[in-house]
């Protein structure tokens, strides 16, 4: 889940931090940094987690339609329709999947009010009222759970504020977790025994990676300037972006000090990054000075690549 491009969006964002304070310790950035991987994974476990606490409040709601003196069939239909949810189920008695809710300790917290709401929101939305006319499969129910996650992200303010409130990385985090959910749900079968993605491809790698390109950047900040100062003489450096700046110190600390990672896949990789976070000038700007500068380190030799890194 936490891909390589997330890793270097973390470390970004703990540099531009740090950056902008001065007098800052390295040291308690760097927590921080790893600290937020965490975060988001159990962000990403919270919205996985909301389908099935969602489901036991439809059932009070269920239980309390059935009690009236004239209930609504047509409510206790759609209620019906939707606590059966198969995707409900398999996350439900997925064990690998509740393990991690344990682990991570994720709980909804004070959510009656919120789902009460919600519900006011969902139970006339076109999602739900073309799913209850319709006949569906396991796709369409997986396409219910993904639009319902889609809408509180995107569209609910409610959900927003209830998420903002317990997660200060929302905002950073909200695209990964979303797709990374999108996904989690596109894969899931019935009563599949593999719902989570790996939190790490190789988690002790991952962890250096991050570690190392957020303390190589600091430590080599002198070196990386004056090579970036070299190429950008007709610039006032003062006018040159601490966005921009920070992305190409990143760039070429990859480029000289991670010798199995390619050079074309570092350039590419904070050329992204640039279109994310920067200005719409900014990512010819970084190309042109990235461009040169790896021209003559690769003239004075300063370029090692070993293993996949020598892939160009």
């Amino acid at each position: 889940m936490l891909n390589r491009r997330f890793l270097r969006i973390k470390a970004f964002q703990a540099l531009y931090s740090f950056s902008r304070e001065e007098g800052g310790k390295p040291s308690s950035y760097k927590k921080r940094l790893l600290d937020g991987l965490d975060k988001t994974y159990e962000l990403y476990l919270l919205l996985l987690s909301f389908p099935q606490e969602f489901k036991h409040f439809l059932v009070q709601e269920l239980n309390a339609e059935k009690a009236k003196h004239y209930p609504s069939a047509e409510q206790i239909a759609l209620l019906d329709l939707l606590t059966s949810n198969r995707v409900i189920h398999t996350l439900e008695n997925n064990f690998a999947f509740q393990e991690a809710l344990k682990q991570n300790t994720v709980v909804w917290n004070g959510h009656t009010d919120l789902f009460r709401k919600l519900w006011s929101e969902l139970k006339n939305h076109e999602l739900i009222i073309n799913f209850s006319k319709s006949a569906h499969n396991l796709n369409d129910e997986k396409a219910l759970i993904s639009g319902m996650l889609e809408f509180m992200v995107v569209d609910s303010e409610l959900f927003e504020a209830y998420i903002e409130e317990r997660y200060l990385n929302w905002d950073d985090d909200q695209v990964l977790v979303l797709s990374t959910l999108q996904k989690t749900l596109q894969m899931l079968k019935e009563n599949s025994k593999k719902v989570l993605p790996e939190k790490h491809k190789d988690e002790e790698e991952d962890l250096k990676f991050v570690k190392d390109l957020f303390e190589l950047t600091i430590e080599k900040d002198k070196e990386l300037i004056e090579m970036i100062a070299a190429k950008t003489q007709n610039w006032d450096q003062d006018r040159i972006a601490l966005v921009d700046l920070i992305l190409m110190k990143m760039a070429l600390c990859e480029v000289i000090y991670f010798p199995f990672i390619p050079v074309k896949v570092s350039m590419n990789e904070y050329l992204e990054l640039a279109k994310l976070y920067s200005t719409p000038n900014s990512h010819g700007f970084i190309n042109g000075i990235l461009d040169k500068v790896q021209i003559d380190l690769r003239k004075n030799d300063k370029i090692k690549k070993l293993g996949r890194g020598l892939v160009d």
